[in-house]
């Protein structure tokens, strides 16, 4: 049985920079009413959002669509509860890694950001990311961070979307954070599907019991989930709700007695 249907933002609800299908929104605001929390409706896996982005605009995406299970931004680093209206910090976070965080932030402002459409992510704390509309900025930004990371904070690690570039704690990554999720709802991790679509993703996609990916994903995340939707964004991501929806209705009920 699939309790937790977890998704990512870009990629996979909506494109970056791009506007939102607000029929599309509807449509799977449908599926999560329908669902509810963990407990209301056992056909119908709850669902929760696990991102990259900062804590703002998770928060505004899980009001739009009255998510009620707590979600997870900054990839992890922070867990939103929308019914109590708490923010928790992943516990992973310490004092040495904000510090080295910081240090990557002011390479990106000082190094990086001049001259460029790239800027600071400024919203993040367990992250220190820049973003740019261009995606060769992005590529090239890449290698320079891999490359100032290695030498400087050989700890930390390296992501990105096709408009973003993140350094992230090592512990402090979507699986951790998934795992994190589940161990806070009491759900198991193979009771959890989830879908991504960027190398951010696939650790998390190796952790679930049920994983996907849309059909715009990163060739890797395509090679690696159990299924690729035949929809890109947010089409894929209610084609996989959907699956699972038939999936669980086709499971007996589990008997208390066995």
């Amino acid at each position: 049985m699939i309790k937790l249907f977890v998704t990512d933002i870009d990629g996979c609800l909506a494109e970056p920079y791009q506007p939102y299908d607000l029929e599309g929104f509807s449509t799977f605001r449908g599926f999560v009413e329908q669902a509810g929390s963990l407990t209301e409706n056992e056909a119908a896996p709850a669902v929760s959002v696990c991102s990259g982005r900062s804590y703002p605009y998770v928060e505004a995406l899980t009001q739009a669509l009255g998510i009620s299970v707590p979600v997870l931004f900054e990839g992890g680093g922070g867990r939103f509860d929308p019914v109590a209206a708490q923010t928790t910090w992943n516990p992973a976070l310490t004092d040495r890694i904000e510090t080295e965080l910081e240090e990557v932030r002011r390479w990106f402002v000082t190094e990086c950001v001049p001259g460029t459409q790239l800027s600071l992510d400024h919203a993040k704390r367990t992250q220190a990311g820049v973003v740019s509309p261009d995606p060769d900025e992005i590529t090239e930004v890449r290698s320079r961070t891999e490359a100032f990371v290695a030498e400087h904070v050989p700890d930390l690690r390296v992501f990105s979307t096709s408009v973003s570039v993140d350094v992230v704690p090592p512990g402090i990554t979507k699986r951790t954070g998934l795992e994190w999720l589940a161990d806070h709802l009491g759900v198991d991790m193979d009771e959890v599907a989830y879908i991504g679509d960027a190398d951010s993703d696939l650790e998390a996609l190796s952790a679930v019991g049920t994983s996907f990916a849309p059909a715009n994903a990163d060739e890797e995340v395509l090679r690696t989930v159990d299924h690729v939707t035949e929809g890109p964004v947010l089409d894929g991501t209610l084609e996989a709700y959907r699956w699972c929806l038939q999936k669980n209705e086709m499971e007996p009920p589990l008997d208390p007695g066995a």
